[in-house]
């Protein structure tokens, strides 16, 4: 059992990333890139919910012709783990009516986009929060109205993230991955995290390790893909830890693997401790060695590392991957209260309240609360970012066709000192992170931010600023102007 191994007190892969680390002279990368929890930043919307600005009701999006990508935010936990700043509420498991009327409310939701786009959805991510807590009637009710009303094509694919509690109630479990699959949904993500029981329990994830085998081997009776989440940089998380960690999510043989660094957020529980002396947070260091440990292990397994450290087993010969067209051009709904959505050079949210969200869609008006229209330059930059950090490769000839605009020469000077830093390498054609550069790849990719972006609280009273600090997600590095200062 996954829960009995202990972990050894040396080993080579430790070995092997300290070696790493010292050869790769990390400890010589510009101090700002230096990795730490409460300066890191998770690239993942831009600009940020600060640099947003507050929406009318009234306010049109600009709606594609037709929509194929749909996330659904179920902001609901049966408890809130100590790091996490994510939009949720905490409900008791047992008692889930709120989140079986929010499913209603989605649905509302569904049909005003429905007056303003089509919805032909060919693939389906739905997260949280944790969607774990959807009862399986409330799942097989909500999908089925996807169906009736057209709003999915005839091979749906789809992903559902899935809290560990999730496998304590089989019969239930066994429901609701019949009811998935049945709908063409067939791919699950599980917040696995750590090998550690008491770093479970110091972060309040409300789960042990020992569920994981048979887990796994339920998922995989029901023909499930499986991508488990780990997560490093966690205070008191040894080298030694984190290694049987990796071994665990090796060993059950999943489709994929996501690491993902801890970020401290204003308003977490994990902040408050920090700020009070509690807790320590590890050195760039040691975080950096638990990094090259997930990369050097998990290539010796076989997998292969995109730049946003999603470990993948491929199809193919990973370097004849390419990017097929910019982040721009994708096109993703967002629905749900707290659920962030891009299209048409908008990056937009909508409301953080659930009450809120109730009154607006039950009255016919827009959930959007916050957005921001990116003109041609900004929307160049972004998709530097985003292809530094997503795709193989960033392809110039790309952006050359849609802005005629190549960010090689552009930013010449920035990957000239990059490529001396060893953290690029490429040309004008083509430009590559290099393995050390994937060490960085939050903190590269947010170099090419748009400077003249600034925050906009605007009226915010001090609810709303509460709620835009703690969910803000906004790169604290230098901006292009630093590169090459030493700053």
């Amino acid at each position: 059992m996954i829960g009995m191994q202990s972990p050894p007190i040396s080993s080579s892969l430790i070995s092997a990333a300290q070696d790493c680390y010292d050869a790769y002279g990390l400890d010589n990368l510009p101090s700002a890139w230096q990795r730490n929890s409460l300066d890191y930043h998770y690239l993942s919307i831009y600009p940020s919910l600060r640099q947003m600005r507050p929406l009318p009701n009234d306010i049109l999006l600009p709606y594609p012709e037709i929509v194929h990508n749909l996330y659904i935010h179920i902001p609901f936990c049966s408890g809130v783990c100590e790091f996490c700043a994510y939009f949720l509420v905490a409900i008791n498991p047992k008692k889930r009516a709120a989140v079986t009327h929010y499913l209603e409310l989605v649905k509302q939701e569904l049909l005003l986009h429905q007056q303003h786009t089509q919805l032909d959805i060919s693939y389906l991510f739905v997260g949280g929060g944790t969607p774990s807590l959807i009862p399986p009637e409330a799942l097989h009710t909500f999908l089925q109205f996807l169906v009736d009303r057209k709003m999915v094509g005839s091979n749906l694919l789809g992903t559902f993230e899935l809290h560990p509690e999730f496998f304590r109630n089989t019969a239930e479990a066994i429901s609701c991955l019949t009811i998935l699959k049945q709908y063409g949904v067939g791919r699950v993500s599980i917040g696995y995290q750590v090998s550690d029981e008491h770093l479970l329990q110091a972060s309040k994830r409300r789960h042990t390790v020992d569920f994981l085998d048979e887990a796994m081997s339920l998922l995989r009776r029901h023909g499930f893909l499986v991508n488990l989440d780990l997560m490093y940089g966690l205070a008191e998380q040894s080298l030694a830890s984190w290694e049987v960690t990796l071994r665990n999510a090796v060993a059950v043989e999943p489709d994929s693997i996501s690491t993902y660094f801890l970020f401290v957020e204003k308003g977490t529980v994990t902040h408050h401790k920090i700020q009070k002396g509690q807790v320590r947070l590890p050195t760039h260091r040691h975080i950096q060695t638990q990094h090259l440990m997930a990369q050097l292990y998990l290539e010796s397994q076989g997998f292969y590392d995109l730049p946003n450290d999603f470990y993948t087993r491929p199809e193919g010969d990973p370097t004849d991957f390419r990017p097929l067209y910019l982040p721009s051009d994708a096109c993703t709904l967002p629905v749900g209260a707290g659920a962030y959505g891009y299209f048409n050079n908008v990056q937009f949210c909508n409301v953080f309240d659930l009450e809120q969200y109730r009154r607006r869609v039950m009255d016919g008006r827009s959930p959007v609360w916050r957005g921001y229209h990116l003109d041609a330059i900004e929307s160049f930059q972004r998709d530097v970012m985003f292809a530094l950090k997503n795709d193989p490769y960033l392809d110039c000839r790309l952006f050359e066709a849609k802005y005629n605009r190549n960010p090689a020469l552009d930013f010449a000077r920035q990957f000239a000192i990059l490529q001396q830093l060893g953290l690029v390498q490429g040309d004008h054609s083509r430009v590559q992170l290099t393995p050390k550069g994937r060490l960085c790849v939050e903190e590269i990719s947010s170099l090419f931010r748009c400077g003249h972006i600034v925050d906009e609280n605007g009226t915010a009273d001090a609810a709303e600023r509460a709620l835009l600090d703690k969910h803000n997600y906004a790169p604290t590095y230098p901006g292009l102007e630093a590169v090459g200062s030493g700053k």
